[in-house]
């Protein structure tokens, strides 16, 4: 991830080196879109409830109800409760999407979204009905409670459900929709990461265009102080020549009445010269 911070990067790097070499586990990368985070999580949760229900069925067969068992149901519980919360969430971020400024170019994505959502709810309650079917077969009582237990195992009998109410394996179509899903997440999250790399390879760019404008904008405020200071000697300019010109008007007028009165005299004085 680019970052301001000079140096940050290879500090980064040491931290994660020492990390490896204290055997600190890397954390695998999560994809950045929200929905997909979630529904990753889904998968995870179908996968690992189904796997439990078999090995409680299995369990139940061999040993009847005891510690493992109950544990196994408790996780499946906790894995479909988590699922029933899930795909609200689900529901809501798709939603979310629908309402976000260019929804319409994203048309089949969203509706892909929407496809996938329907898929998992299927799912979840399909995996629901394979729990409570157990569950079912489980609680059914084989005997009177104070009589003798028909099956030879007894008690261990009564935990005993019909194998075939949770052997049910996903379908060639569930599956080839399943693979569908994980190939377009795995498209999307490769172009958020070559969308991620390319703005980190813009970052630099960015930064420099950033310094550049800066220098543009100092040299443009040095440029409108200059271009202020300059109007304001041209209006001083302005008004000492405004101010000159009214002297030389004023000069000029005097000289008018000194060359006049001058001239009187001249003349008078020719005049008294031939009287």
């Amino acid at each position: 991830m680019a970052t301001q911070l000079h140096g940050i990067g290879d500090l980064i790097k040491r931290l994660e080196a020492i990390a490896d070499a204290c055997g600190e586990k890397k954390k695998e990368d999560q994809p950045k879109d929200e929905f997909l985070r979630l529904k990753q999580r889904v998968y995870v949760l179908l996968e690992e409830a189904r796997k439990d229900i078999h090995e409680r069925q299995k369990l139940l067969n061999k040993r009847g109800n005891c510690k493992e068992t109950i544990e196994k149901g408790h996780s499946v519980r906790q894995a479909l409760e988590e699922l029933r919360r899930a795909l609200p969430k689900l529901q809501a971020l798709h939603k979310k999407a629908q309402n976000q400024r260019g929804a319409k170019g994203r048309k089949e994505e969203l509706q892909a979204r929407y496809q996938d959502i329907r898929i998992l709810k299927r799912h979840v309650d399909e995996l629901n009905e394979l729990f409570v079917s157990g569950q079912a077969a489980e609680e059914t009582p084989s005997a009177n409670l104070f009589g003798r237990p028909s099956g030879v195992g007894g008690l261990r009998e009564l935990g005993r459900a019909s194998p075939e109410d949770t052997r049910r394996d996903l379908t060639s179509q569930e599956e080839d929709a399943l693979a569908a899903m994980k190939r377009r997440d795995e498209d999307i999250e490769k172009q958020l990461s070559e969308v991620g790399q390319a703005l980190g390879r813009l970052d630099p760019l960015a930064r420099q265009i950033g310094q550049t404008a800066e220098r543009h904008r100092l040299r443009a405020e040095a440029l409108t102080a200059e271009v202020d200071k300059t109007e304001g000697d041209m209006q001083m300019l302005n008004k000492r020549v405004t101010e000159v010109m009214r002297y030389e008007r004023n000069t000029s007028c005097c000289c008018q009445i000194v060359l006049m009165v001058v001239l009187l005299c001249c003349v008078g004085f020719i005049f008294q010269q031939l009287t």
